[in-house]
């Protein structure tokens, strides 16, 4: 069982995309919560006046409201009574038991799914802001509700399965060599559920170190539309090589969307990270600064990988790569004084360096 949580601030637009799928026969509205009829009495007008008339003690918040998708396993065959009791156990879970909401079942997909469209505005007028640490709490209690109700994990992948594709380390990938798409997996399997990043950028600074990148497609492009990702390898100077791999047909689904989620959720597990990463630095920079060379071989020492990435306009990016914490960072992310132009200026330059060679050079010979 996973959720996926989506505010908007057009609750109406969330309706209509649910209730649109009902009149194409791809959905039905299965519970109805918090509202003066019962589901099977209550029309579409009706749903939306009652959103609205909660907005009605806000109105700067107008039609805010939260989008749930709650996704179960590709086997699993739930009942709608069943799938109702989950339903209102995840939202009183989730502290929203008393706020007017109403769930889809969706059969458009491989796998059992509800969409539940909610409001955010509280009978105080408040608005619920959520936090990291709101989506953490979702995943706990997704996970509680698997075990309680005996429900499939990892989106029905079997014991076979996991313990195929298990993995806790991996090698770099080699283009060329045969069971490319399964040492890309490998490497997806050691780093996406058990590094801490949250941007697509932090995670391709990891995944380069295996000979892997992620691809979301070009601006405007059918695969970026679409939030589609593709994995490729990539050679010894970062260029992608070789038929690209469906982030869809790996059994981990590294999609997009799913790692949109795992941003969210690591963003609320980053201080410690912060700290010991920025601390590791900072001893690297004390006392007389080495040069930009020495820098990198003292933190690689330490399992810290500098990475520089090169944007199209030229300009360019600076990631800290922490192997020892498995974590990485924007060197901006991290703090004040870590971005590559900062780190740079605060490094011993080499003409600095050369210059005080050769001052002991000629100070030896006057001795």
């Amino acid at each position: 069982m996973q959720a996926k949580i989506k505010p908007t601030r057009s609750i109406l637009k969330a309706l209509r995309y649910n209730e649109q799928k009902v009149s194409q026969g791809k959905a039905e509205k299965i519970h109805a919560e918090n509202f003066l009829k019962d589901n099977d009495q209550l029309t579409k007008v009706e749903i939306l006046e009652r959103f609205r008339q909660r907005s009605t003690f806000n109105e700067r918040l107008k039609d805010a409201g939260i989008h749930f998708s709650v996704n179960f396993g590709k086997l699993e065959v739930l009942s709608n009574e069943k799938m109702i009791l989950l339903i209102d156990r995840y939202m009183a879970g989730m502290g929203l038991e008393d706020h007017p909401f109403v769930a889809y079942k969706h059969n458009d997909a491989g796998h059992t799914h509800v969409h539940i469209v909610a409001t955010s505005v509280k009978t105080s007028g408040d608005r619920i802001d959520l936090r990291p640490r709101d989506y953490v709490k979702s995943v706990i209690l997704c996970k509680q509700l698997e075990k309680e109700f005996g429900l499939e994990r990892l989106m029905g992948v079997t014991e076979e399965q996991k313990q195929e594709f298990a993995v806790d380390h991996a090698q770099k990938v080699v283009y060329g060599e045969p069971g490319l798409k399964r040492a890309i997996s490998d490497v997806l399997n050691t780093v996406v559920d058990h590094y801490n990043y949250t941007s697509l950028d932090e995670l391709n600074a990891i995944l380069k170190q295996y000979n892997v990148t992620a691809n979301p497609g070009e601006e405007g492009s059918r695969l970026n539309k679409v939030g589609g990702l593709l994995y490729h390898a990539i050679d010894s100077n970062g260029s992608r090589v070789g038929v690209p791999i469906k982030a869809s047909l790996f059994l981990l689904k590294p999609t997009l969307k799913n790692l949109e989620q795992r941003f969210t959720q690591n963003q609320a597990q980053r201080e410690t990270h912060r700290e010991q990463l920025s601390t590791a630095i900072e001893w690297a920079l004390a006392g007389r600064a080495p040069n930009w060379e020495k820098l990198r071989e003292d933190l690689e020492k330490k399992g810290i990988i500098m990475v520089i990435n090169t944007e199209k306009d030229k300009t360019h990016r600076m990631f800290f790569v922490d192997h020892g914490n498995k974590c990485a960072f924007e060197g901006k992310n991290l703090g004040s004084g870590y971005a590559l132009d900062e780190l740079k200026n605060r490094c011993t330059s080499e003409e600095r360096i050369t210059e005080e060679i050769t001052l002991r050079n000629k100070q030896r010979l006057h001795l």
